[in-house]
């Protein structure tokens, strides 16, 4: 059964290891242990190369893709499985950042998205994924560049004074 996630900005996913499949009659291959973590929230999904390669061929058929790993590996080294795992990892989480793409990346993970989340985004007319809250600037710190030509008298100074030594002059 597909699992629910509210909130795409709080969604996270990771390929944190690969692993050998050796159960007869298949031939021995290797899955990627795929990690959705939404909130409290925690989903773990394997797929092969060859799912992460046909979700490859769907995506570049509409949209610009980041680097894929190549198909072919004569290796089975684990220096050569580990930076393929990286490499699947930054793409998978490239083209879920990416608005369009997130859809077909949620569905291919078996992640069954609410109605509210992402039909009624319109990710093409602006990027909504703000990572921070805004940051205001101020020109002048009135803490740090204190007018000399002040009329106001000096509150704090004063109350300091009046609080350690009982006046305030």
């Amino acid at each position: 059964m597909p699992k629910i996630l509210r909130s795409i900005s709080m969604t996270q996913i990771f390929i944190p290891r690969y692993r050998l499949v050796d159960e007869p009659p298949q031939k021995p291959h290797y899955v990627y242990v795929v990690e959705v973590l939404e909130g409290g929230e925690h989903l773990r999904v394997e797929r092969r190369y060859s799912a992460f390669h046909c979700l490859h061929r769907e995506l570049r058929k509409c949209y610009s893709t980041p680097l894929f790993p190549p198909k072919r590996v004569r290796s089975c080294q684990p220096k050569v499985l580990e930076r393929r795992r990286q490499t699947l990892e930054q793409y998978l989480q490239a083209m879920f950042r990416f608005g369009p793409s997130r859809a077909e990346v949620l569905a291919f993970l078996g992640v069954k998205k609410l109605k509210d989340s992402l039909e009624c985004m319109d990710f093409a007319a602006e990027d909504k994924s703000m990572d921070h809250q805004p940051i205001y600037n101020y020109k002048k710190d009135p803490y740090m560049q204190v007018e000399e030509n002040s009329n106001l008298p000096d509150v704090v100074t004063q109350g300091v004074l009046l609080g350690l030594y009982g006046n305030s002059q």
